[in-house]
């Protein structure tokens, strides 16, 4: 009887423990999110471990007294500490025989030859050279075995002759990524850790030991050439790229860069849209035949589209919950949605659990659980509309509240037309994608046949781009709203929890609506109207230099495009800075054009020095523009005044600091009059000065925009006690009157 009570309980505990398996892949994806982000966000996640713990509990379907509760809490916990410490386990880890280890220390990079083999399909980047990941085998000259992973860029000219698999022979300059010098900045270093590597190689000659002559990447191939023979480019590669994702293809970054500003990116991934897609087609057509045969062909389809697109997480995760409906459709049993997207998720993160981190999971997973929660409801309000149009109008407004937070703490942007533009080229994306998938694999056997197909896409790509390009146009469509801090991105979702699992967040989701949208908005106005700071940014020439003075925004300088694109632009991101009210020009090479497709800028001023690049150059909708005139007063505010008191230098008093920016230093320095004489921080491009000049002048910091200055000077300037900094070395300079100044790199 005793062992019967306990052959019932273990029966009955299982039972209990089963019931519970999405609160422990809810539990072990939260251990993994936990340990991707503690080292850098480590006070924060332990903070909010305990409100996670106490929705964990809620969700948990516990009824059956304090005992099991306490059971389900330790089991939960040690879930969560299991997924913590295989993170940990798993993150890639610098060995003494990587391939980086043989860069002299001190040294930037040298140059190697290096034999291995490419893993994957080689693609172009922006700066139009072939891109893609290089397993190390050997290196030439070196002593002992060397192994590792390599970020491989070689000519494009090479696009022909490399595939994936092939094993190749690279001389060229192997190089360490260099920390990100400017706030905002693409920490590349981190990008090649993530992806299980610590160096990069410059290939300069390339040399084909062995060619792979078969893989999916042939199929890839022949399918954009039935695509680009029937529509040309760009269009031919925009078909392909809906049907194989953007990273299987080839398509130029201005399309892409389009697509991203109108909210649209997901069209051009390959996610659960497309596998919905591709599988809801299959299964209409074999709708005739037995269950057993559309099941394997279902299955079979979809394994070609995964092997087509490459072992994406996303597209995994996608893949394997139409899976799950093929196996619901063939044991006939209702597939539980929710229960199914939290095992398959699980599922991957145990293969992989560095996948949690991946972009494209995240976006996936969130855009999937908010179809299946959201969606039937927004359904249920709006059964009086026809369900082909319900359905076009509630899929994106059902994902927005999902994806919106995660957008704002990776990119801090907003698409404004999105939700109006998805509604309207929903059906022009599905006709190009289903009609790419039909000319793609009608064409894997005739292409010509496929590629005739292909043609009669071509009133509807057109449609498309232009529908695209026209909402980017519009007022406002590309806010740079600014990046929510993770405390906001926690609280968001905690809140999005409470009305999903809670009645009574159910009841009140209006007022938690406002308080989610409050949560993000009011603590990014109350920076934007507070925060007083100066960034003089680690840049090549001219110096660019951005003042924020309580919503007030000053720009000295712009940059050329590289730096428009990969040092301004990303820090206006990171701060929502939508708007540059006064634009200072002291150098021929700004490319203000280049930056007005970003933000909106209202006043310029420049130097007189400038008047015909001005006036020939700059395309920009300047609300008005001026030129500086000794003693001008650029900007007049309480506790700033910006104002050009000689020829050669603009100074700037803010909190009773007085700066001096020096222009053309090598041309002529200014007089040490009484204004000169006063400044407190000078900042020049880092030539033609002389130290005479530096000691009348008496400054108490100096800040040298440059990569590097005389060892002479510096010493000098040391020897003075002067404050000295060169953004080459120690990044970009950020000064407020509170902290003073600080570098990127300390």
């Amino acid at each position: 009887m005793i062992a019967l009570s306990k052959l019932t309980g273990a029966v009955w505990a299982r039972t209990m423990y089963a019931k519970e398996i999405p609160l422990f892949c809810f539990a072990y994806i939260i251990g993994l999110l936990i340990a991707s982000g503690f080292e850098q966000y480590g006070l924060t996640i332990t903070l909010t471990i305990f409100m996670g713990g106490a929705i964990l509990l809620k969700v948990a379907p516990i009824d059956n007294g304090w005992g099991l509760q306490w059971r389900t809490g330790l089991a939960v916990s040690l879930v969560a500490i299991i997924a913590f410490c295989s993170f940990s386990i798993r993150s890639p880890k610098l060995v003494g025989s990587d391939i980086s280890q043989i860069i002299p220390e001190g040294e930037n990079g040298i140059v190697v030859t290096v034999k291995g083999k490419i893993l994957d399909a080689p693609t172009l980047n922006r700066s139009g050279q072939l891109r893609f990941w290089l397993r190390v085998e050997a290196v030439k000259d070196q002593i002992g075995q060397q192994t590792g992973k390599l970020y491989t860029t070689v000519p494009a000219t090479l696009e022909e002759q490399l595939n994936a698999g092939s094993s190749i022979e690279v001389t060229g300059y192997l190089y360490q990524p260099s920390p990100p010098k400017n706030p905002g900045q693409f920490d590349f270093g981190n990008y090649l850790k993530e992806n299980g590597a610590f160096a990069g190689i410059s290939g300069r000659e390339v040399t084909v030991i062995k060619e792979n002559n078969w893989g999916f990447w042939q199929l890839r191939d022949r399918i954009v050439k039935v695509h680009q023979q029937a529509l040309g480019s760009p269009q031919g590669e925009l078909v392909s790229s809906t049907v194989l994702g953007r990273k299987a293809v080839n398509l130029p970054y201005a399309i892409q860069d389009q697509f991203l500003k109108a909210g649209l990116a997901h069209f051009l991934a390959a996610s659960g849209f497309h596998v919905s897609l591709l599988l809801g087609v299959i299964l209409g057509v074999t709708q005739p035949f037995k269950v057993s045969l559309r099941f394997a062909l279902g299955l079979g389809v979809l394994m070609l589209y995964v092997g087509l697109t490459g072992l994406q997480p996303s597209i995994l995760r996608a893949s394997l919950m139409g899976v799950a409906g093929l196996l619901g459709l063939l044991t006939e049993r209702k597939v539980n949605s929710t229960r199914s997207l939290l095992v398959i998720a699980t599922l991957l993160l145990l293969i992989n659990p560095l996948w949690v981190t991946d972009l494209g999971f995240q976006f996936s997973f969130l855009a999937t659980l908010g179809l299946i929660i959201t969606l039937p409801v927004l359904l249920e309000k709006w059964d009086f509309l026809p369900p082909t149009l319900a359905s076009l109008i509630a899929v994106p407004i059902a994902v927005f509240p999902w994806v919106f937070p995660l957008q704002l703490f990776h990119f801090g942007t907003v698409a404004t037309y999105s939700i109006l533009l998805n509604v309207i080229v929903t059906p022009f994306a599905v006709f190009i994608i289903l009609g790419g998938m039909i000319s793609g694999f009608v064409g894997l056997i005739i292409p010509s046949l496929g590629s005739a197909i292909a043609l009669l896409l071509s009133p509807f790509v057109q449609g498309l781009m232009a529908l695209v390009s026209g909402f980017n146009q519009l007022p406002g469509s590309y806010l740079l709203f600014g990046k929510v801090a993770l405390w906001q991105l926690i609280g968001v979702y905690g809140l999005i929890i409470f009305v999903w699992q809670f009645p009574k967040g159910k009841q009140l989701w209006q007022g938690v609506t406002l308080v989610a949208i409050a949560l993000m908005i009011l603590p990014i106005i109350n920076q934007k109207l507070s925060l007083r700071q100066m960034t003089v940014f680690a840049t090549d020439q001219p110096a660019v230099i951005l003042i924020q003075n309580r919503g007030h925004i000053t720009l000295i300088n712009c940059g050329e495009e590289a730096t428009i694109r990969y040092t301004l632009v990303p820090f206006l991101q990171q701060e929502g800075i939508q708007t540059i009210n006064t634009a200072i020009a002291l150098d021929p090479q700004n490319q203000w054009q280049v930056l007005s497709q970003v933000v909106d800028l209202k006043q310029l001023f420049y130097s007189p020095l400038l008047e015909n690049e001005i006036q020939e150059k700059s395309n920009a909708n300047f609300t008005s523009k001026q030129a500086i005139s000794a003693h001008t007063n650029l900007v007049n505010q309480q506790n700033l005044n910006i104002k050009q008191s000689t020829p050669m230098l603009l100074t700037l008093n803010w909190d009773q600091k007085q700066w001096g920016i020096l222009q053309h230093p090598r041309h002529s320095l200014p007089t040490v009059t009484a204004d000169v004489n006063q400044i407190d921080i000078l900042l020049w491009q880092g030539q033609g000065i002389s130290q005479s000049w530096l000691e009348a002048v008496g400054l108490e910091s100096a800040i040298a925009v440059t990569n590097q200055v005389s060892e002479e000077l510096q010493a000098s300037l040391t020897q003075k006690e002067i404050d000295f900094y060169v953004t080459g070395q120690n990044g970009a300079i950020q000064w407020t009157p509170r902290r003073g100044l600080k570098t990127m790199l300390d």
